[in-house]
């Protein structure tokens, strides 16, 4: 075949009709065999159309025929690469560096292997001596950043990848991975700005659309997040995380039929995939269109979850290391079904260690306990170690533990730090701050601790900490009650909880052993506000009754709906305050929902409701209740954390207490501050009349917040539920 056939092959392969040019090539090669040049053409568009053993017999020929040149030693070497032969590709790059050793593409590509093969080290040596050679190579300059950043070291890593931006501005690679460690080093802003600049200069590179969606979606700019994904999936429409991760969002944002629909699409293409099965069964609302509705949703909640086991047996996870990534998964909307969990919570956690396991035995290994004595070394993990619920819930656990009994350790992670999480550092003997690091490396901090007993304070408000906590990683595993629900973790041993806030059968609602401790079972502080504000500061009626409902809308059973109707209808004063939903979907369900029952009692809702948009500060937010006249507790799931509020502020709170721990909570704090009589209700009945009441009688209200504020003592900032704490800590931990 002559120059011009040839010439002709390659504008085939120029074209990307790998097929025609790979075909014109080998009839080339029949012609005359000894052609390095043409077995390099034809390996090369064989590596492209994904040949790869083709490619490498190829690429063998062509060094047969030409000799070990660098070129192709370092075509045979990137083909090898590819093939995951990191060995035989590491000899191919070492001998074309010494064939050229003042040339640096032989030592880039040598460092990438060595990268691949673990060793950062020699990878840094070899990218080192690439810049030394050629100081205006801008991949050698990019992958120096990138073996720093392996070796932890990112403020020279950043350097390197700035070098690699001086040289070439509009290079992406370079501007993501700048973007990688502002995002490490919590520096969302500079890191949002160098992901956007990469995609400005490279659309198709989806791990930079990634991260903007990451960044985008940890600071709640989830239609950004969505857009984000969305270019991920332009870029690479295989690409499972941006797939999965968009259809996650669209349920964050209430989007539930979207997201449902999502993962089902996900999981026709990917049927293996463990997230897209969770989601397409799995997925919950936050807020429901009536109570038919909770019970239709539950019913295929159960059902999806019996199918999960039927289709266990085929699913698989990429890999090892990401398992527990790809496994990571929380059922946090169950519980505010208003049903008893066990036997739902039981069965995920039965499916979650079935997958599991069988991949990475050595996380479900009994752990055995220390031998020589010493303090008790308990360890706590949380993702909510900040200004939040669990923080301020929990931090007592840390900072009043009698440190010559217990050697505490905290795992956490969050990259927030605020001051709970200062606090609690400065408290414990031990505190790991692990933001971003894979499940697997948080796993093996708590097993190299070899902790006597590891505590979770709650469980089921963040999917990772939910995943971890089903393994076993020490010989006794505890939680709290951060999030009120039985976790049905088969590795979970106990579960603690507060006596006051129990029914009488509370044992036969978890799959963990119960522990019971005194009042709050925490050393709670007081809140305060450190001054008062003005019904007008916060767009609120002055002449009106205020009935605070401060629950979160997912929290807000659909059995609430006719208790606050029945209230605004018997006062006509009456206003009930309320908080929007982070998400358009989520309020507007809820609103609707809320319209149909206040329209059937001939209540209007945008005359007699306030909902309040935005996040208020702790500051803010106790202003709120010292302005507002009644709290209305939900029931099924009553005020926790804003019970506690509503009280140290001196606002009487009507509650209606349920069956489960969950629903049950104002009527313990009511009762110990001595006002349970007056403000907790027998029935529905009982619950309007003591509301309205309340609402009507401004004297009533003034010698209840007298009473309340007067035994705030009896409640907050006791030391018995710490040491209650300690003793079934010391228990616990003898019995393992």
């Amino acid at each position: 075949m002559n120059a011009q056939h040839i010439q002709e092959a390659r504008s085939f392969h120029q074209q990307g009709d790998f097929a025609r040019a790979i075909a014109m090539y080998e009839e080339a090669l029949r012609d005359d065999p000894k052609r390095a040049d043409v077995w390099q053409l034809k390996g090369m568009a064989e590596h492209q159309s994904g040949k790869l053993q083709d490619a490498r017999q190829s690429a063998a020929r062509a060094i047969e025929a030409g000799g070990e040149t660098v070129p192709l030693l370092l075509f045979e070497g990137g083909v090898l690469h590819d093939l995951g032969d990191l060995g035989e590709a590491e000899k191919r790059f070492a001998r074309a560096a010494a064939v050229q050793p003042n040339a640096a593409v032989p030592r880039v590509e040598l460092g990438r292997v060595h990268l691949d093969q673990g060793k950062p080290q020699e990878a840094l040596a070899d990218f080192q001596a690439a810049v030394g050679v050629d100081p205006n190579h801008v991949r050698a300059w990019n992958n120096l950043g990138i073996a720093l950043q392996t070796l932890n070291r990112l403020d020279d890593a950043r350097r390197a990848f700035n070098q690699a931006l001086a040289i070439n501005p509009s290079y992406a690679l370079a501007h993501f991975n700048v973007a990688r460690v502002h995002s490490v080093k919590a520096d969302a802003k500079r890191a949002l700005e160098h992901a956007e600049l990469a995609v400005r200069h490279d659309p198709s590179l989806a791990e930079a659309w990634l991260l903007i969606g990451d960044l985008q979606r940890a600071g709640r700019e989830s239609v950004k997040a969505l857009q984000a994904y969305e270019g991920a999936i332009r870029a690479t429409p295989a690409n499972l995380k941006a797939r999965n991760a968009h259809a996650e969002v669209l349920a964050e944002i209430g989007r539930t039929a979207d997201s449902r629909q999502e993962y089902r699409v996900i999981a026709s293409l990917f049927p293996e995939n463990v997230r897209a099965a969770h989601g397409s069964h799995l997925v919950l609302p936050q807020a429901y269109e009536s109570k038919a509705h909770v019970e239709k949703t539950r019913a295929e909640y159960i059902e999806g979850l019996e199918r999960l086991h039927d289709i266990a047996p085929r699913l698989r996870f990429s890999s090892k290391q990401n398992s527990l990534a790809e496994a990571s998964w929380t059922n946090f909307f169950l519980a505010y079904q208003g049903h008893e969990d066990r036997e739902p919570q039981r069965r995920f956690g039965e499916l979650q260690k079935r997958l599991l396991e069988p991949v990475n035995p050595e996380l479900f290994s009994r752990r055995e306990r220390r031998a020589g004595g010493g303090k008790i070394r308990v360890g706590f993990l949380s993702h909510f170690f900040f200004n939040c619920t669990a923080g301020r819930y929990f931090m007592s656990w840390i900072t009043h533990l009698d440190k010559s009994r217990f050697e505490t350790f905290v795992y956490y992670t969050n990259e927030w730090i605020a001051d709970d999480t200062r606090t609690i550092a400065a408290a414990a003997g031990t505190f790991r701050h692990l933001p971003k690091h894979p499940l697997h490396t948080v796993a093996q901090h708590v097993i190299g601790d070899e902790l006597d007993i590891l505590v979770y304070p709650e469980l089921g408000m963040h999917p990772d900490i939910f995943t971890i906590a089903g393994l076993r990683l020490a010989p006794v595993q505890a939680c709290g009650w951060g999030h009120p629900t039985t976790t049905g973790l088969p590795e979970m041993d106990w579960f603690i909880s507060c006596a006051e806030m129990e029914p009488p059968e509370a044992q036969e609602h978890y799959s963990e052993r119960l522990a019971l401790l005194p009042g709050l079972g925490t050393r709670y502080a007081i809140p305060t506000a450190a001054a008062t504000g003005t019904r007008s500061d916060f767009g609120l009626p002055d002449d009106k009754t205020l009935y605070l409902v401060p629950q979160s809308l997912f929290k807000i059973h659909p059995d609430n709906d006719d208790l606050i109707g029945r209230v605004l209808e018997a006062d006509p004063d009456g206003v009930a305050v309320m908080f929007t939903s982070h998400h358009e979907a989520v309020t507007n369900t809820f609103a609707v929902r809320l319209n149909q029952v206040l329209k059937s009692r001939g209540v209007d809702l945008h005359d007699r409701t306030v909902f309040m948009a935005g996040a208020l500060t702790h500051e803010d937010y106790m202003k709120l209740n010292e302005l507002c006249d009644v709290m209305l507790d939900t029931v099924h799931w009553s005020g926790g954390n804003t019970s506690l509020d509503a009280i140290a502020s001196g606002l009487p709170i009507v509650t209606l207490p349920g069956r489960l721990m969950r629903g049950r909570q104002s009527q313990a704090m009511l009762r110990a501050v001595g006002v349970g009589d007056e403000l907790i209700a027998k029935d529905a009945d009982d619950y309007v009349a003591k509301a309205v009441g309340l609402g009507r009688d401004r004297d009533l209200r003034r010698s209840l917040s007298e009473r309340i504020r007067g035994n705030l003592g009896e409640l907050f900032e006791r030391d018995e539920p710490v040491r209650a704490l300690e003793k079934f800590l010391e228990r616990a931990a003898g019995s393992a």
